[in-house]
C-alpha cells in the first residue's frame, strides 16, 4: 500500500471520528438540556402551587381583616388575590396537561377554590348589611372545610410534584454520569489515535522526508550520511488542542445550564429551588458546631406602585439594586435567594448566638434602606422584615420559613418598617 493511500486512509478515518463525535456529543448534550428543562417545569409547578395556596390564603386574611376593622384597605389584599386565584389555576392546569392525574386534582380543587371564595363574598356582603351576623359566621368557622379540603388537595398535588421532581433529578443527574463517561471514553479513543497518527505519520511520511532533506544536505556539503529521528510533535498538538477545546466547551455549556437553573435570571442571585435544601444542610451544620441559623425574610413595600407609576424597568432596578446590596454585605457563608416577585430571603448560617443574628440583621436592612437615585427619579426602599431563629424556633426548614414569613407580615401590618422577630406564642 502506498504512503498515499495509507494518509488517505487516516485522515478519512479520523475526520470521520472527528465528525461522529461531535455529533453523539451534540445528542447527549441536547438529551440533558431536555431533562433538565423538566426539572425547571417541575419546580415552576411546584412555585406556582404555592402562589395559589397563598392567594387563597390572602383573600381569607383580607375579608377577615375587613370584617374585623371595618377598613377598607384590607379588600386590597382580598380583590387582588381573588383575581390571580383563576390565573394561577389555569396556569397550573396548562403547565400538568401530560399529567392526567394532576389534571384531575386541580379539577377537584377548583371546586372547593369556588365554594370557598362565594363564601369569602357572601360574609362582606353580609358585613355591608348586617355586621354582627357577618362576624358570627366567621367565627363558626364554616368555611374551614373548604380551607382544609383545599390544602389536602394542594398537598396531594405538590407531592406527586415532588416525587416527580425527584425522578427528573435522578434522569438529569444519570445524563449527566453517561456524559460524562463517554466524554472520558471518547477521550482515551482520541489518545489511541493520536498516538496512532503520530507513529504512522511519523513512519510513512516526516521520517522520511527528513532523511531526505537531510541526506540532501550532507550531500551538498559533502558530509557523510547518518540517521536523524524527528518527531511531528505541532501537528499531534494541535490535534489534542482542538480535542480539549471541544471537551472544556461541553463542560462549560453544563456550568452555565447548572448555574442557570439555580439563579434568578433578573437580580443574579439564587432562586427558590434549593433554598429548603440548604436550610436543612445548614440547621444540621449548625446544630453539629452548636450554633445558630438565622433566617431573614424581606417583602418589598410599595414595590406594585413604582411598577404602576414609573413602569417595570424601574421595579426590576429596585430588585436588582437591593439584591446585589444585599449580596456585598454578607459573609461568603450567607446566601440570598429571590423567593417571589417582590420577596427576598437571606440565610444567615453558623451565626455565634442569638443576639449576634439579631445585629447582623439590624444591620443588614438599615443598610439597604438608602433611596436609589434611576433616570431623575428617586426610589425610597422600603421594605418589611421578619426573622426565624433555628433551633429556637424549629429546626424543620419550611417551619422556619414559615415563622420568618409569619413575623414579616407582622412588620407589614405595624408599617413602621420594624424588623419583627418570630415569637411562639403569637403564631
Amino acid at each position: 500500500m502506498t504512503i498515499k493511500t495509507k494518509l488517505r486512509l487516516l485522515l478519512g478515518t479520523l475526520f470521520f471520528f472527528s465528525i461522529a463525535n461531535i455529533g453523539f456529543v451534540y445528542v447527549l448534550e441536547s438529551r440533558s438540556e431536555n431533562k433538565l428543562q423538566w426539572v425547571v417545569h417541575t419546580n415552576q409547578v411546584l412555585q406556582k402551587s404555592g402562589e395559589l395556596l397563598n392567594a387563597i390564603s390572602d383573600t381569607e386574611t383580607g375579608q377577615r381583616g375587613y370584617l374585623l376593622t371595618g377598613q377598607n384597605y384590607y379588600l386590597e389584599p382580598y380583590f387582588r388575590s381573588r383575581d390571580e386565584i383563576k390565573k394561577i389555576w389555569a396556569e397550573l392546569k396548562s403547565l400538568t396537561s401530560d399529567n392526567p392525574g394532576q389534571q384531575e386534582l386541580l379539577d377537584e380543587l377548583i371546586v372547593d377554590i369556588d365554594y370557598k371564595l362565594e363564601e369569602l363574598a357572601q360574609t362582606i356582603e353580609m358585613y355591608n348589611i348586617e355586621p354582627s351576623q357577618a362576624l358570627a359566621v366567621v367565627r363558626s368557622n364554616a368555611g374551614k372545610q373548604y380551607m382544609d379540603n383545599i390544602r389536602a388537595y394542594l398537598s396531594s398535588f405538590d407531592g406527586e410534584e415532588k416525587r416527580l421532581l425527584e425522578q427528573r433529578n435522578g434522569d438529569y443527574r444519570e445524563a449527566r454520569a453517561y456524559i460524562t463517561m463517554m466524554i472520558v471514553i471518547e477521550g482515551l479513543i482520541m489518545v489511541f489515535l493520536a498516538l496512532f497518527t503520530l507513529i504512522t505519520i511519523n513512519r510513512a511520511l516526516f521520517s522520511p522526508l527528513t532523511k531526505l532533506v537531510d541526506a540532501t544536505q550532507k550531500v551538498e556539503q559533502g558530509k557523510r550520511q547518518d540517521v536523524v529521528d524527528y518527531l511531528p510533535k505541532d501537528e499531534i498538538g494541535y490535534l489534542m488542542g482542538r480535542f480539549y477545546k471541544m471537551s472544556e466547551s461541553v463542560h462549560r455549556r453544563h456550568e452555565d445550564l447548572h448555574i442557570k437553573a439555580h439563579t434568578d435570571e433578573l437580580t443574579k442571585v439564587k432562586n427558590r429551588i434549593t433554598l429548603y435544601t440548604d436550610i436543612e444542610n445548614s440547621i444540621e451544620v449548625s446544630q453539629a458546631e452548636g450554633k445558630y441559623v438565622g433566617l431573614c425574610f424581606i417583602d418589598m413595600d410599595g414595590f406594585k406602585q413604582i411598577n404602576d407609576q414609573l413602569g417595570h424597568e424601574y421595579g426590576d432596578v429596585l430588585l436588582q439594586t437591593v439584591a446585589q446590596r444585599l449580596k456585598s454585605l454578607l459573609r461568603a457563608t450567607d446566601e440570598v435567594y429571590r423567593f417571589g416577585g417582590d420577596e427576598f430571603i437571606v440565610l444567615l448560617q453558623s451565626v455565634r448566638s442569638e443576639k449576634d443574628v439579631e445585629k447582623v440583621v439590624q444591620n443588614l436592612v438599615e443598610s439597604i434602606r438608602e433611596p436609589i437615585l434611576y433616570k431623575g427619579h428617586q426610589l425610597q426602599v422600603r421594605f418589611s422584615t421578619g426573622v426565624s431563629v433555628a433551633p429556637r424556633d424549629t429546626v424543620d426548614a419550611l417551619q422556619l420559613v414559615d415563622n420568618a414569613d409569619k413575623a414579616m407580615y407582622r412588620s407589614k401590618q405595624s408599617k413602621q418598617g420594624k424588623v419583627e422577630h418570630f415569637v411562639l406564642e403569637q403564631a
